[in-house]
């Protein structure tokens, strides 16, 4: 596909064969640097979980599967874009090209409405500066956001009312799950504009898959947030612990009727210090973007963004003129 604009001439082609195997290896070490040391604060650690995502998304010997295009502008080979179909959109997995962002981006949305997708979603590592240059476009919002607080670095805060932590029983166990299945689902209905049922469903498959054996999944630490004066469960918090230096936190709960008093603040500081209590290194944590509170709380926490989703509405294109 090429589109000719004023003074450039950029066009996706078929990725050589015969490149992939240099592209893969580069495309581990991208991960590496840019998305799995900073969540996981180990290299080894980092570089297996690179070589996984690569292995799971990357197209078989450059041929199938997600594509793998080759940018070329007038004066040649220039740089590379990795997309993938995802029911309405098309999703830039990754790119690393020189070509003028502006000329670039119009490509690649020619190529998201001559696959009838609806959306253009950046799936991008923001330390990338390909995938930073065509977010700078604007017409972005955030979809999602992964970030990660180094507590080595992060000020420990007791900020608003004190709160504990305790280990889930199987009842609030319960509890918490039906509720946060409902909001998630939520989320994931305004989010993807599913139906309720559609939501639902997606809902409570994720959170079997992560938590197959419940409150004692292996490596997933569930407890209750606690307001200490009053002594009443107010949330839950629900940590992946990721040997041998990090955690994730899947969930950090609050109670509708506690909302707005600082307990979320206060969660998140208790978090902290239990992870440094068991020697972890680095807190990660995704946020959908509609969440603009959540994301200005982390933000004040220290927390900075390792990946985020952006969308980009496509318009379809206009349709052609019949014969009069």
């Amino acid at each position: 596909m090429a589109r000719s604009l004023p003074g450039v001439t950029v066009q996706l082609l078929p990725f050589p064969a015969a490149d992939y195997a240099a592209w893969r290896a580069a495309q581990v070490e991208r991960r590496r640097r840019w998305q799995f040391t900073p969540l996981w604060a180990d290299d080894a650690a980092a570089t297996a979980q690179a070589r996984e995502a690569v292995d799971e998304l990357a197209p078989a010997e450059g041929l199938s599967g997600t594509q793998l295009l080759r940018v070329l502008d007038s004066d040649g080979d220039d740089g590379w874009v990795w997309l993938m179909r995802q029911e309405r959109d098309l999703l830039v997995l990754d790119a690393e090209s020189d070509a003028p962002p502006d000329r670039l981006l119009a490509l690649l949305e020619a190529h998201a409405r001559a696959a009838s997708a609806t959306a253009l979603i950046l799936d991008r590592m923001v330390a990338a500066p390909t995938t930073a240059a065509l977010a700078a476009q604007g017409g972005f919002t955030v979809v999602s956001q992964t970030m990660a607080l180094d507590l080595a670095d992060a000020v420990d805060t007791e900020d608003g009312p004190p709160v504990t932590l305790r280990p889930m029983t199987d009842a609030s166990f319960a509890a918490y799950l039906d509720a946060a299945v409902d909001e998630y689902a939520r989320e994931i209905r305004s989010t993807d504009h599913v139906a309720w049922g559609e939501a639902l469903d997606h809902s409570r498959k994720d959170y079997e898959d992560l938590l197959p054996q419940g409150r004692a999944s292996a490596g997933h630490v569930l407890l209750d947030v606690v307001e200490s004066q009053a002594g009443a469960r107010v949330g839950a918090l629900w940590l992946e612990v990721r040997p041998p230096s990090a955690a994730f936190a899947y969930d950090v709960y609050l109670q509708p009727d506690w909302r707005g008093r600082g307990l979320g603040r206060a969660a998140v500081g208790a978090a902290a210090r239990w992870c440094r209590g068991e020697g972890v290194r680095v807190l990660g944590l995704s946020v959908f973007g509609r969440n603009a509170a959540a994301r200005a709380l982390y933000d004040s926490l220290g927390f900075t963004v390792v990946v985020e989703a952006l969308r980009r509405p496509v318009e379809p294109a206009p349709p052609v003129a019949g014969p009069r």
